[in-house]
């Protein structure tokens, strides 16, 4: 107890200002994440893949879906740093979408950089430059932060899962606030367009809840097959233009999640390709360890152009003319978890609105699958 009142009568005196304070560097805070999973089907794929699952890992495997690190950095002015790097099957995923022609991807292997980039804050105004993930939809590439066991059609078929570009962010107040974003294409490091997609959102906050949002975006801009001497001819300039609705709202134990995407896009064929999907997640929480949820999706493509990233129906397309598909999907589930950590069990349906027939003559239609996924964050 002296030594305590001593300390404080020195400190009173001002006795102590004579040793200056160490000069204090940037603030830095570390992330992570891990999920894995296993999954089983009644539908055997000729490459092992998992029907209408193409972010997922193959039938009968287990896989490490995805580790993620990341690390964000305070530095003065208001500015800081992110980044975040992926590995694992969503890694995969993540670069096989990044196309530079035709069906080649322009980054390989299991490591990705989904987010890269430079960040300001200033009162009500927050910007980005660099890689980031896409503001769209329901569910993001860290699985951790997900409801589903599994990767839904919306997420795997009808968005990115992130950009190149800027991003400015300004709060009206704590309930509204607006985006513009301009960014270099969908999922892609390297800028392949003369033009630029540019998009602009608002966001309610009900009340100023986080948990508790809608936000409407839309998103125009040129595409193009291909990279300098490997530009798809008349490709150039060609549009694709969005519009996505997503929000959450939470009522105690119950959380609703809801997602409606609506895309068209010139083809260089001179055709017009469109797309609308729509979706919803509902998750009820028992108690702090256990909850269940459900899943709820469909997708219309006119021209296949989305849908024929499944591997099967890709094949499909190749034999005739693209169908105007409808994919549904519906999944049942529970999870268990132990603060940090969770394990989740899921059932899955999904279904085409029509048979089709694969590459060895066989009709397929549907598959139901059971998924078990177990991650943490830390």
């Amino acid at each position: 107890m002296r030594t305590r009142i001593a300390l404080t009568l020195i400190a009173s005196l001002g006795l102590t200002a004579q040793t200056p304070p160490a000069a204090a560097g940037p603030a830095v805070k570390w992330r992570g994440a891990v999920w894995a999973s296993g999954a089983a089907s009644d539908r055997q794929t000729p490459d092992g893949t998992l029907f209408l699952r193409t972010a997922d890992a193959g039938e009968g495997q287990l896989a490490l879906d995805g580790l993620l690190v990341g690390a964000d950095v305070a530095l003065p002015e208001g500015f800081g740093l992110r980044f975040t790097v992926l590995g694992g099957q969503a890694a995969k995923f993540l670069n096989a979408i990044t196309v530079v022609s035709g069906t080649t991807p322009a980054e390989t292997g299991s490591l990705a950089w989904p987010e890269a980039m430079v960040t300001w804050t200033g009162g009500n105004e927050t910007l980005k430059f660099g890689r980031m993930y896409t503001a769209m939809g329901m569910e993001v590439l860290d699985a951790t932060q997900d409801t589903p066991a599994t990767r839904g059609l919306l997420f795997t078929y009808a968005i990115p899962a992130a950009q190149l570009g800027l991003n400015w962010h300004h709060a009206f107040s704590a309930s509204w606030s607006s985006d513009i974003w301009v960014f270099n294409g969908e999922d892609r490091l390297q800028d392949n367009n003369h033009g630029k997609t540019a998009g602009i959102g608002l966001t309610y906050n009900h009340g100023g809840a986080s948990d508790r949002f809608a936000t409407l975006m839309a998103f125009s801009g040129a595409e193009q097959d291909g990279i300098g001497a490997a530009a798809a001819a008349g490709a150039e300039g060609r549009k694709r233009t969005r519009i996505s609705f997503a929000g959450q709202w939470v009522w105690g134990a119950t959380t609703l999640q809801w997602e409606a995407e609506h895309g068209r896009e010139a083809l260089p064929t001179g055709q017009k390709a469109t797309w609308t999907g729509f979706g919803s997640i509902v998750k009820y929480a028992f108690n702090p360890r256990w909850s269940a949820y459900g899943r709820l999706e469909t997708l219309r493509d006119d021209m296949g152009i989305r849908l024929g990233g499944e591997a099967t129906v890709a094949r499909a397309l190749v034999q005739g003319p693209a169908p105007d598909l409808t994919a549904r999907s519906g999944s049942l589930g529970a999870e268990r978890r132990w603060h940090a950590t969770f394990t989740r069990l899921e059932l899955r349906r999904d279904s085409l609105d029509r048979d089709m027939t694969d590459r060895d003559g066989r009709t397929f239609r549907s598959a139901t699958s059971v998924t078990w996924s177990l991650g943490t964050t830390f």
